[in-house]
C-alpha cells in the first residue's frame, strides 16, 4: 500500500508516470538531478536539467501559454518540426477544449542537450512534447453545500492560478458561476485601481490565473466594501492572504506547514462542505452565547431594580448579601449552564444572518433585557411591600423566591428570540429540564430546611403564598411572548 501527499497536480502525474511504466525511484537513480528551476508564479513554469546517456536534458513544465511561448518546435515519433503559427493555434485549440472541459491542463517541453544550467531571462530553444490534462473531480457534497450557502445569504468565489477556461468550466459544474457572472484574470486586474476592483466584485466569482500579490488586491478590495472575508489556501504563496483575511483557513491534508501556521483554522478533511458546516455551527454558538448573556444581564439587571427602586421607595432593602448571592450562584449558576446546552435553532443557514457588531448586547438584547427586568422588579417590589411592615423576615422570603420563580420562567423565555416558549419542545434542551427541577428542588430547601433557613434568613412559604408568587412571577413570561408576537408579525 502506498499514497501520495503533497502538491494534487504532481501527485496526478507521478501515478500516471507509474501507470504507464515508468518507476520515479529507478529514474532519479539512473538520470540524476544536475539542475532545477522551481516553480515560480511569475515565470508560470518548472524546469529541471537531468544527466540522460551523457547528455544535459532540460523538462520543463508549467502553464500552456508560457510553455508554447518557449517552444521553437514540436515533437513527433519520428523527429521534430518547427513550430510554425498554424500549428501553435492548432495546439491551443486542443488546450482550450481541455480547459472548456474543465480539465487542469499543463504543457511539457524539453531540449534534450543543453548546457548544465539555463537562465530564465534566455532559456534555450525547447521543443513542445505535449499537454497533461488533469481531471481535479468535484466532490460530491459541493453541490449540496453550494445550495446551503446561497440559502445562507454567503458568497462563494474562486481564486485560482488556473487557466480563464478551466476555472470558469469548474467553478460552473460547483455552481459558483452562473450566466451573467464576471471572471477576471490576473491581466485584468494589473490594468484596473483597486477602486475599480472594488466595483467589479459584486458580479465577479471566478478570479483566474492569478498571483499571491493579486490575492492580496482582491481581499483589501472585499473588506472595503465592508465584507467579512474568509479565505482558504494550502501553499507557501497563499500565507500573505490567509493572514490578510478575516478569516484564514489552511488544508490539513495537502497545506503546507507554512500555511498552516498563517491560518485560523486547520481544514483537517480539506472539505467545502466542512466549511459550510463549521459556519452553520459558528452561527449556533453566536446564538447560544446571546442568550446565555441575555438571561444573565436580564435578571442580574432585575435584582438591580430590586433593589434600587426599594432605595428610591424608601423600603428596607428587600434582598440580604447570601439572598443575592443565592440568587447569582445557584438559581443563575445552574440554569445559564443549561441554557449554554441549547441545541442549535433551526433554520440557521436559512436567510440573511445578523452580522455580530462591536458589542454582542444589540438594541434587540438591550430592549428584551429591559423588558425582562421591569416586570421583575414591579413584581417583587409589590409582594415585598405587602409584608415587610409586618414581618421582615417574610418579606425577605417573599423577595428571594419571587425572584427566583421570575429567573425559572425567564430561563424558557431566552431559548429563542422570536419563537413562543409554547411552540417550543420542552425536552429538546433536557439539560435545562433538569436544571429547572435543580434549582426548584433547591428553593425549597432554602425555605423548609433549618440549616439553610438560618444562612439566608429565610421562613417557610404556605401554599396561598406560592399560589400569589407564581402568577406574579409567570408576568415575565406573558410580557415576552406579547414582544415575540410583534417581532414575528413584522
Amino acid at each position: 500500500t502506498w499514497k501520495i501527499a503533497g502538491d494534487p497536480t504532481e501527485a496526478a502525474m507521478l501515478v500516471f508516470s507509474g501507470k504507464i511504466g515508468f518507476r520515479h525511484d529507478e529514474l532519479e537513480r539512473k538520470t540524476p538531478k544536475i539542475f532545477e528551476l522551481p516553480f515560480d508564479y511569475r515565470r508560470k513554469y518548472h524546469a529541471t536539467i537531468r544527466a540522460v546517456d551523457g547528455k544535459n536534458f532540460l523538462t520543463i513544465i508549467g502553464a500552456p501559454e508560457k510553455v508554447l511561448e518557449l517552444c521553437k518546435k514540436f515533437w513527433r515519433k519520428d523527429g521534430t518540426e518547427t513550430l510554425s503559427e498554424e500549428k501553435k493555434k492548432e495546439l491551443e485549440a486542443v488546450f482550450h477544449k481541455l480547459a472548456q472541459n474543465g480539465f487542469r491542463v499543463v504543457a511539457y517541453a524539453i531540449n534534450p542537450d543543453t548546457d548544465r544550467s539555463v537562465d530564465p531571462d534566455t532559456m534555450p530553444p525547447l521543443v513542445f512534447v505535449g499537454f497533461f490534462g488533469i481531471n481535479d473531480a468535484l466532490r460530491p457534497e459541493v453541490k449540496e453545500a453550494m445550495q446551503r450557502v446561497r440559502a445562507a445569504d454567503m458568497r462563494v468565489v474562486m481564486i485560482t492560478g488556473d487557466h480563464r477556461l478551466t476555472a470558469q468550466a469548474i467553478a460552473k459544474e460547483a455552481d459558483i458561476w452562473r450566466e451573467g457572472d464576471r471572471v477576471l484574470t490576473g491581466e485584468d486586474i494589473d490594468t484596473i485601481s483597486d477602486e475599480e476592483l472594488a466595483g467589479k466584485l459584486a458580479r465577479t466569482t471566478v478570479f483566474a490565473r492569478v498571483t499571491p500579490d493579486h490575492k492580496l488586491r482582491i481581499i483589501q478590495a472585499y473588506r472595503k466594501r465592508g465584507e467579512i472575508v474568509a479565505m482558504t489556501g494550502d501553499g507557501v504563496n497563499d500565507a500573505p492572504s490567509l493572514v490578510a483575511a478575516d478569516l484564514g483557513v489552511a488544508m490539513g491534508k495537502i497545506g503546507t506547514e507554512v500555511a498552516k501556521e498563517a491560518s485560523d483554522i486547520v481544514l483537517l478533511d480539506d472539505n467545502f462542505a466542512s466549511i459550510v458546516s463549521a459556519a452553520e455551527e459558528g452561527r449556533g454558538i453566536y446564538k447560544t452565547i446571546k442568550k446565555v448573556i441575555l438571561y444573565l444581564f436580564s435578571t442580574s439587571t432585575g435584582e438591580v431594580l430590586v433593589i434600587a427602586g426599594a432605595l428610591v421607595l424608601g423600603y428596607p432593602l428587600p434582598l440580604l448579601a447570601a439572598q443575592i448571592i443565592w440568587l447569582n450562584f445557584v438559581t443563575d449558576g445552574f440554569l445559564d449552564v443549561a441554557l449554554a446546552m441549547e441545541p442549535k435553532e433551526k433554520g440557521l443557514m436559512q436567510g440573511k444572518f445578523e452580522r455580530p457588531k462591536k458589542w454582542i448586547v444589540d438594541g434587540l438584547m438591550a430592549q428584551r433585557i429591559f423588558l425582562m427586568a421591569l416586570p421583575m422588579a414591579i413584581g417583587t417590589l409589590y409582594l415585598f411591600r405587602g409584608y415587610f411592615e409586618v414581618d421582615l423576615a417574610k418579606a425577605w422570603t417573599i423577595s428571594l423566591t419571587t425572584l427566583a420563580v421570575f429567573q425559572w420562567f425567564n430561563a424558557w423565555n431566552c431559548r429563542s428570540e422570536s419563537k413562543s416558549i409554547f411552540q417550543m419542545n420542552p425536552f429538546s434542551n433536557k439539560f435545562l429540564v433538569g436544571a429547572t427541577g435543580i434549582v426548584m428542588v433547591l428553593q425549597f430547601a432554602a425555605l423548609y430546611t433549618p440549616f439553610l433557613q438560618k444562612v439566608l434568613h429565610t421562613t417557610p412559604l404556605s401554599l396561598s403564598e406560592w399560589l400569589i408568587i407564581i402568577p406574579i412571577a409567570g408576568s415575565i413570561i406573558l410580557v415576552e411572548e406579547i414582544r415575540k408576537f410583534f417581532y414575528r408579525m413584522r
